[in-house]
């Protein structure tokens, strides 16, 4: 017995298809409808440019794809809804700027956003997987004269899976359309093993794309003494002086300039209006005086020589000492206390609650959690607030106070005055005298 195995026979190159290779693209149209016609429906055409009416020539339907990208999103859109409804309306019912929780128009931004997300990765993703893709080869760059297909040259192919695909017919056919030539489709007969160099240059260049961020890690743990790295010189050595330095353009040598007297820095214009400050700056300036000058007699006080008739150490205001307006500097309108209301609520009701007992929203939010460091909001009926003046709880709108933000730099000086005045409603309405009733109605109240 031999004891040599028998070699097995090399299969044959699997055939794919045939393929007619057109000079232009009216004699691949003609084909293509020929070809139709004929009954072959898998087929398809290669060009170096956009072809118009190609798909209509090959036959192609309209694809299932924009079922994918309407359902899609059309899932963005009421994931983006529901989820904004559920955050601002169910779990952290939360007013921003006097909007109601389920503001829908406010809700639209992310929904479309979220609309666009969906729809735009389904998109990608179904086209690559309706198309088959990602493929790494096709059996049609077995032939040479393929790489004219990006030049000058239009392919049509016939693919031996079409249920009547018969070779002799199919190769008649396209020789019947007038193209330059017709040829085969075989199998690539190279070898499908990828060669190990080409494992080990990609390995490398993975290897050398992790350099830079090496380096940026380093450098962002590291400290240095050297200089770093300037890139763009114009802006790390323009000519310039910095502050606190010297200089030889000026006479004392300073860089940094003192203002010319008698200016005024721009937008300070209205730091003398008693419209804009909630007091009397001049009245002001005469008390800081007077205090100043008391504190001075006491420091000159002889205790030694009459020990009883010296004065208490002044005792630092709790409030600033200021000569407050004790009327609005503007006209209380409907239409002032309306906007007064509705600027109240929008900024100041979160905290301190519609009716003005400090028992907001985000009160009552930080009262649930009882983490131990939230201070109450001032209720606007304490004695001490109601005995404040209208001037100073414009400052305090203005200016903050204590946690709470100041607001000059989101409400007008007009608006500060009309949620100043809509704070003195607010104090009257929850402490009414019979007094404040018209005669005629009194009745009413006194019988209840």
């Amino acid at each position: 017995m031999s004891d040599h195995k028998p070699e097995k026979k090399a299969k044959p190159p699997r055939a794919f298809g045939w393929v007619a290779e057109y000079a232009d693209d009216n004699k691949l149209l003609e084909a293509a409808r020929k070809v139709r016609d004929s009954g072959y429906s898998r087929t398809d055409a290669f060009t170096p440019f956009p072809v118009h009416g190609i798909d209509e020539a090959l036959g192609i339907k309209a694809t299932v794809l924009p079922w994918f990208t309407l359902c899609a999103g059309a899932t963005g859109t009421c994931i983006a809804l529901l989820m904004q409804w559920w955050m601002n309306a169910y779990d952290y019912p939360y007013i921003i700027s006097g909007k109601p929780f389920s503001s829908w128009p406010a809700f639209i931004p992310v929904a479309f956003e979220l609309t666009i997300l969906f729809a735009a990765y389904t998109t990608v993703f179904a086209m690559l997987g309706l198309n088959g893709l990602p493929r790494f080869s096709n059996p049609m760059f077995t032939n040479p004269k393929f790489d004219r297909a990006t030049d000058d040259r239009f392919f049509l192919w016939v693919d031996s899976r079409d249920k009547y695909f018969n070779t002799e017919k199919v190769k008649s056919l396209l020789e019947s359309t007038g193209p330059i030539s017709v040829d085969e489709v075989r199998e690539d007969e190279s070898s499908p093993v990828i060669p190990k160099a080409i494992f080990s240059v990609v390995f490398l260049l993975i290897l050398i794309s992790l350099i830079p961020g090496a380096i940026i890690l380093r450098m962002r743990a590291a400290r240095s003494d050297a200089p770093r790295w300037h890139v763009f010189f114009d802006m790390d050595f323009q000519p310039k002086k910095k502050p606190q330095q010297t200089t030889t353009l000026f006479a004392d040598r300073r860089v940094q300039r003192p203002p010319v007297p008698g200016t005024i820095a721009r937008g300070e214009l209205d730091l003398a209006d008693p419209y804009y400050l909630g007091y009397d700056p001049d009245k002001t300036a005469a008390l800081e005086i007077a205090d100043a000058t008391r504190m001075v007699a006491f420091k000159l006080q002889d205790p030694a020589q009459d020990p009883a008739a010296q004065d208490p150490i002044p005792a630092a205001p709790a409030e600033p000492n200021y000569a407050w307006l004790t009327e609005a500097p503007i006209e209380a309108t409907d239409e002032l206390f309306a906007l007064g209301k509705k600027k109240f609520e929008t900024n100041c009701a979160v905290c301190h609650g519609f009716g003005g007992y400090g028992d907001g929203l985000v009160s009552q939010r930080a009262v649930n959690l009882a983490q131990g460091y939230w201070l109450q909001p001032t209720s606007m009926h304490e004695d001490r607030i109601q005995k404040q003046t209208i001037g100073r709880i414009y400052y305090t709108v203005a200016n903050g106070k204590g946690k709470m933000a100041g607001y000059a730099s989101s409400l007008t000086p007009r608006e500060r005055w009309a949620v100043a005045l809509y704070v003195r409603v607010l104090q009257r309405s929850q402490n009414a005298r019979i007094e404040d009733v018209p005669e005629p109605r009194r009745a009413e109240f006194s019988s209840n």
